[in-house]
Parts: structure tokens; sequence; C-alpha cells
């Protein structure tokens, strides 16, 4: 059984992040949820939000580039 003391509890940990702002087209907010939370976060400012939300949103941003790298790599030809 773990020791409740030494656990750290995630959703208490925040991290600063800033998204990039809204290009045409795109709303000014990104929404992200993790276990029924659901946050509402605004583009173009630093705003602290818990670190299961920051993890998300990173693993968001990192498939994307992904996406993209493929799209690209299959457009080259």
């Amino acid at each position: 059984m773990a020791d409740t003391k030494t656990t750290k509890e995630p959703w208490k940990e925040e991290v600063e992040i800033k998204l990039p702002k809204a290009t045409n087209g795109e709303p000014n907010y990104v929404i992200a949820s993790v276990n029924g939370r659901v946050f509402k976060i605004q583009r173009g400012i630093k705003v602290k939000v818990p670190a299961p939300i920051a993890e998300v949103i990173e693993h968001s941003f990192l498939a994307q580039d992904e996406a993209d790298s493929f799209i690209e790599s299959k457009t080259d030809k």
C-alpha cells in the first residue's frame, strides 16, 4: 500500500504554459480534458494549469507535429 504522505498529487502541481495565438478561423482558446476535468485555456497569454492538463496539451502538439511531418513527406514526392 502506498504511503499517502510521499505520493504526489498531480492535480495540485501547477505548470505555467503559453499557447500560441490563434490563426485565422481558430478559436482564441483550447479545450483540454483529463478524466472528466475540462479546462478552457486562452491562447496567447501565460496561464497556470494542473500538470495532467499541461501534459495532454504537450502530447497534442507533438502529435500535430508528427501528423504535419507525415503529410509533408507524402506531398513532397
